[in-house]
């Protein structure tokens, strides 16, 4: 049997071989158990997961919170101005937690373009292989530069890599709860229409 075929391209009398042994059943429930299992974790940074309270977040002085009216929530916690972290070893140069009605909706991080590939690397010893796509920037000169930008998906829920955020010495990641932006449009619409609702 070649290991390189999946199973579903090989010959019928190869198929009925290898689905024929119990075991060969087991092992592939268990693999696919296990897969699903990897997946349900909610995305996250250190223990801050999508969905998470704004307690763990609010209650570290590292962090100062505000209420704002964004797309994606009503407050954001963003690293003091005296503050250090990283992610996956490289320092960071700016951290944003959105909140909507104190549940977690999304974290935006800045770092530096030059940590960019070792945090991508890191996230996909983690979460596993995502999307990738290039796209072509150009800086103020017009010189063009190849962006890659990977996307880790689960339901509901992203983290998107971008190697150029803006500019060409940053980069982003962003962790976002994708069905946010139209939960909170639809209930500030709802309190629009009826403000008696919100008494």
């Amino acid at each position: 049997m070649n290991a390189a075929r999946p199973w579903w391209d090989m010959p019928m009398n190869l198929r009925m071989k290898l689905f024929r042994s119990p075991r060969n059943w087991l092992a592939g429930l268990a693999t696919l158990l296990l897969a699903t299992l990897a997946q349900a974790e909610p995305y996250g940074l250190k223990g801050v997961t999508l969905g998470s309270h704004l307690n763990l977040i609010a209650n570290n002085p590292k962090f100062d919170c505000r209420p704002v009216k964004t797309p994606t929530g009503d407050r954001v916690c963003s690293l003091g101005k005296d503050e250090t972290e990283t992610i996956a070893g490289a320092p960071v140069i700016s951290m944003f937690y959105f909140y909507d009605l104190s549940a977690l909706t999304g974290i935006t991080i800045s770092l530096e373009e030059q940590y960019f590939q070792s945090v991508v690397k890191a996230l996909g010893e983690k979460y596993g292989i995502p999307a990738r796509m290039t796209d072509t920037v150009k800086n103020l000169n017009g010189r063009s530069f190849e962006s890659k930008t990977y996307t880790w998906r689960q339901p509901g829920e992203a983290i998107v890599a971008q190697q150029y955020s803006g500019r060409l010495d940053r980069s982003s990641i962003r962790i976002s709860d994708e069905a946010a932006a139209l939960r909170i449009r639809q209930r500030r619409e709802l309190l629009e229409k009826q403000p008696l609702r919100d008494l």
